[in-house]
């Protein structure tokens, strides 16, 4: 009986064997399993941490425009000027848009289904489009910024590493370009679109001062034109009927009834179209307009006495046809009206025919560097402007005095920024032009030539200061340069949209984040 004992002990020696070792085996599984869990868990974590920063939505394509792929954060940027355009536009009343609610929330067209964001979307990925095919175009041209592109762009860069650095609220570079624009951004891409942008204004320039018409162009223009291009002496004074508000003892508003309105403004009418017809019979009897507006100046809404302006500027005027009237003589008069009772309010205007000519005044071509001395400067601050105007007027002359390097030097210290970019030029300048009086005398000075200087004191832009002034030279006749000017906008607004009609745009993934 032994024996089957031992069997039996080697048996349930060998269970227990088994069983130890099947639980050695799970054991093992388990610690095999539990790592490889683990092992996922961390690398998913990782891709979590990953994918907040921001590392695989950076790199993906918000979209494709003619072959060439962009990033969330440059359509972010292109998104973000839209924004501030609409922004600008609800704050004066020109929108519907509302900056206190997201984008995506409200709607641009019910029609369409297309919210804000969709149309900020849409405009930002237009511009951007244009920008990418005139920079394709320059490429293809051959066509690479000028020196002065160059500093322009280094002024930009130079001027995003100021603003950090001063605003105080800003650790680095990095933290204001994400929170300025995107957390996409980086210094890289922010340089990447600034030299795209220049690139693209520097060949669209190029291009547009390329364009030549010849004489039988222009004339052909001008003869279909005149009215627009013409320039007319006239005088007109405009006499209103309203209703008056009122406010009682407390200033207060007194509402008025319909039927009240309705009365009071018919004698309105009538008081005002007695005072037109009285001034109508005297400039006709040969009273000097000025005179008169002296004498009405308290009787009348407003009043301009011989005053100049091309035939373009008061076209939707309601006495414009009749002065376009090619039989119109010197002391002509009328007496026009509109009609706008729906809001009670009826103007009469009489106006008076002076003369009608083409103008053939010379422009002149000018760069200028503005010193400010601020809004409403004391003679101090007029005096401190005009000596570092000097100063730096001498400098440069020192220098060499090159046109190249006044303009270098008005990219760098000119107060304004709209001539900036060109180096503070400005072409075309003629009597038209409703600028501070002083530039204009100096620019259009008869006697002027190519290369004089001097300074002019400002008075009346909103930043006053000195000019610096350099004379280019002298452009064509007044009415000739508006028609070329004409004809360049028309040839380049079919140019450009030739361009972005080729574009093959594609959005991709990297839209959705696009906020």
């Amino acid at each position: 009986m032994s024996a089957p004992k031992d069997n039996k002990e080697r048996a349930d020696s060998t269970y227990v064997q088994r069983r130890n070792n099947r639980a050695a085996d799970q054991d093992r599984r388990k610690h095999i399993l539990y790592g490889v869990v683990g092992g996922v868990i961390a690398v998913l974590a990782i891709a979590l941490l990953v994918w907040d920063s921001g590392f695989f939505q950076k790199r993906s394509t918000a979209v494709t425009i003619d072959g060439e792929d962009f990033g969330p954060a440059v359509v972010q940027y292109y998104y973000q000027q839209a924004y501030v355009n609409a922004y600008y536009g609800a704050m004066m009343g020109a929108s519907t848009f509302d900056p206190n609610t997201d984008p995506a929330d409200q709607m641009y067209d019910e029609e369409k289904g297309q919210t804000w964001r969709d149309y900020l979307l849409e405009q930002g990925i237009d511009q951007l489009t244009q920008v990418t095919m005139l920079c394709h175009a320059a490429e293809e041209a051959g066509y690479s910024m000028t020196a002065l592109d160059e500093s322009y762009l280094q002024l930009q860069l130079d001027s995003l590493d100021r603003s950090w650095r001063t605003s105080g609220n800003y650790a680095n570079l990095k933290s204001y370009l994400k929170t300025n624009y995107g957390t996409f951004m980086d210094e890289d891409t922010f340089r990447g679109i600034a030299a795209d942008r220049v690139l693209a204004s520097s060949y669209q320039q190029s291009h547009q001062d390329s364009l030549t018409y010849t004489d039988e162009e222009v004339n052909a223009y001008y003869a279909e034109h005149t009215n627009e291009l013409d320039t007319f002496g006239y005088s007109v004074f405009t006499i209103q009927a309203a209703v008056q508000e009122e406010t009682d003892e407390e200033g207060n508003p007194v509402e008025k009834s319909d039927e009240e309105k309705a009365a009071e403004f018919e004698t309105a009418k009538a008081d005002a179209l007695a005072l037109a017809q009285e001034l109508q019979a005297k400039l006709t009897a040969g009273s000097d307009a000025q005179a008169l507006a002296e004498e009405y100046g308290d009787k009348v809404y407003n009043s301009s006495a011989h005053i100049s302006a091309v035939g373009s500027n008061f076209a939707s005027a309601q006495y414009a046809d009749w002065l376009y009237d090619a039989s119109r003589k010197a002391g002509d008069v009328t007496l026009a009206e509109n009609d706008r009772s729906d809001s009670f309010v009826y103007n009469y205007y009489v106006v008076q025919f002076d003369s009608r000519a083409r103008d053939e005044s010379s422009t002149a071509d000018v760069r200028h560097i503005l010193i400010g001395a601020g809004s409403n400067p004391t003679e101090e601050q007029y005096a401190a402007a005009e000596e570092s105007a000097q100063a730096m007027l001498d400098q440069w002359k020192a220098e060499g005095g090159t046109e190249d390097a006044f303009a270098l030097l008005a990219m760098e210290n000119t107060a304004d920024s709209g001539s900036q970019a060109t180096g503070g030029l400005y072409t075309g300048v003629s009597s038209a032009n409703a600028w501070d009086q002083n530039f204009l005398d100096w620019a259009l000075d008869p006697a002027r030539q190519s290369g004089d200087t001097g300074l002019v004191k400002n008075e009346s832009s909103s930043t006053k200061g000195w000019h610096i002034m350099y004379f280019v030279g002298w452009n064509d006749p007044s009415w000739m340069y508006s028609v070329k000017t004409t004809l360049k906008s028309e040839d380049m607004t079919e140019w450009m949209d030739s361009l972005t009609a080729e574009a093959e745009v594609v959005q991709g993934s990297g839209i959705s984040h696009i906020s």
